[in-house]
């Protein structure tokens, strides 16, 4: 029985891959399957690519089960090249620090013999990452599911990017974990190594629909596009943000959109006899219907004149207070205008008022801003009154702007005081560059990062939030795209360009602002 069952999910999977011409299985759970650029993803992965080659800093990319971290780590160990050494690891529940080492060493071809301890085994990863170095080859190791390391393990593993250099070569390392990994990383609070944490951030709906067309094609599916925002809805929001769950409901769908069919075709084939039969008698009770319309139509015809109205009738009178559509408007047009006129009498051949005009007080008086508005508005002598006199679209334009300043002084009054380094950024087109340096969780240890800089007057700062708690970054420099970024990145000081310093997009910052500054409204 069990065979049966698998040979017809075979055979429908091979039926709607032969109807939507596909060379494979779109929603196949395969971790080589083509990576989905889209939502940010290709976007993180370029910034994990900088960090890994030009930083010292350790790095961990945070998402809820399901996001596609897997697949992004996977993306990230293939995307450098052959000659680099690269180490890809999946921490399984309960693994050990001598695990998790080992494992690095055995990937590397590092010469160990027996069982070697935690101490030896970070010592020759220390030192296989200087001779790296030195041959100027990149030493990466990527853990997926870092969340299952325990403390004594991401301990060690940090402690292996103490004391390198300021050059960022050496070896490098990259966790891909579940959101909470953030807290456990914080609380070593090493000075000396620099923790860079990113979201992998569940899709929108949006996104999801993009990402099931996107993996249709790369299947080989070659006609529109097949998944729509209406259709994915229902699948998006029970999915959760799992990914795998959305596979199965899009294939699903895939299945039961060729099964109909072919059970109608095969339903066609059992009952031609009848159909046949059934034509038959649907073009003749066609026939017969057309003859009664025809024979029926003649004798309406008198019926239809008798309705007609005589030449030589008498107009036709509406009852009192109903008029023709026309009239109706034109009364209901002249009334309104008449109460237009009753409401808002202009005065006879009074000239245009500007929003200069004198303000009248409730005593007839006026105020002493508004006189000297009307003292400004009379014609200099030897000028005349057309040149004192603002045109009508500069006097909307005025009144425009003064009730446009008057209605938005409350609410200024209300925000806060924005940051000096706060208003130039958001002085910036949202199109430009900047680099960011560093971000922390606390306000002072960013002051005493800015006091010991160099270049502290081309550095500025601003408050955000992460995982809900206020966030301090650093910033430098404005440039307008993301390659001139990075060739600036050579021109900061030592200490900065050990920072990993990455291109942001000034929009991202500046709605990171305005997003703090509307939850302090």
């Amino acid at each position: 029985m069990h065979s049966a069952d698998t040979e017809a999910s075979d055979s429908a999977l091979a039926d709607y891959r032969q109807y939507y011409g596909l060379t494979r299985d779109p929603f196949q759970d395969d971790p080589e399957f083509a990576f989905f650029g889209g939502a940010g993803r290709g976007a993180l992965l370029e910034q994990l690519q900088h960090l890994c080659q030009f930083s010292a800093s350790f790095l961990a990319v945070l998402g809820k089960p399901g996001v596609g971290k897997s697949r992004a780590a996977l993306e990230l160990a293939n995307s450098f090249e052959a000659d680099d050494e690269i180490c890809l690891l999946n921490a399984e529940p309960g693994v050990e620090a001598a695990d998790v080492l080992g494992q690095m060493a055995r990937q590397f071809s590092l010469p160990l013999d027996g069982e070697p301890s935690i101490g030896r085994l970070l010592a020759a990863l220390r030192h296989f990452a200087q001779v790296a170095d030195e041959e100027d080859r990149l030493a990466l190791t990527v853990i997926d599911d870092a969340h299952h390391l325990d403390e004594k393990t991401l301990g060690a593993l940090i402690s292996l990017l103490q004391g390198q250099d300021k050059s960022g070569r050496r070896l490098h390392i990259v966790l891909f974990a579940e959101p909470e990994m953030v807290t456990r990383l914080d609380q070593f609070n090493m000075h000396d190594v620099l923790i860079h944490d990113f979201d992998l951030p569940p899709f929108n709906l949006e996104e999801a629909t993009d990402y099931l067309n996107f993996r249709m094609e790369m299947s080989g599916y070659m006609g529109p596009e097949v998944f729509t925002e209406e259709r994915v809805e229902a699948w998006w929001r029970r999915a959760e943000g799992r990914l795998p769950r959305l596979h199965t409901q899009a294939r699903q769908w895939l299945l039961e959109s060729v099964t109909p069919q072919q059970q109608q075709s095969k339903s066609g084939e059992r009952s031609s006899l009848p159909v046949v039969h059934i034509v038959v008698v649907a073009v003749l009770l066609g026939v017969l219907l057309m003859v009664f319309i025809y024979s029926s139509g003649s004798d309406d015809e008198p019926e239809r004149e008798t309705l007609a109205a005589p030449r030589d009738s008498q107009p036709v009178t509406l009852p009192a207070g109903d008029h023709p559509p026309g009239a109706a408007r034109a009364d209901e047009q002249a009334r309104l205008a008449e109460e237009e006129g009753n409401l808002i009498p202009p005065p006879p051949e009074a000239p245009l008022r500007s929003s200069g005009s004198p303000e009248v007080q409730p005593d007839g008086a006026m105020s002493a801003s508004s006189a000297s508005s009307a003292k400004a508005s009379v014609p200099a002598e030897g000028g005349t009154a057309e040149e004192a006199t603002p045109t009508r679209q500069s006097a909307l334009a005025q009144s425009s702007s003064a009730a446009s300043s008057t209605a938005s002084a409350p609410k200024a009054s209300k925000l806060p005081e924005i940051p000096e380094d706060e208003q130039v950024i958001l002085s910036w087109q949202p199109s430009d560059y900047t680099l960011q340096l560093l971000g922390a969780s606390s306000r002072e240890s960013v002051e005493r990062y800015l006091s010991e800089q160099p270049n502290r007057t081309q550095l500025l700062s601003f408050e955000s939030r992460r995982q809900g708690k206020p966030w301090f970054v650093v910033v430098t420099g404005r440039y307008s795209s993301s390659d001139a970024a990075r060739e600036a990145v050579s021109q900061l000081p030592e200490a900065q360009r050990s920072a990993g310093p990455w291109p942001r997009p000034v929009e991202d910052i500046q709605a990171e602002i305005e997003t703090l500054r509307d939850l302090a409204e």
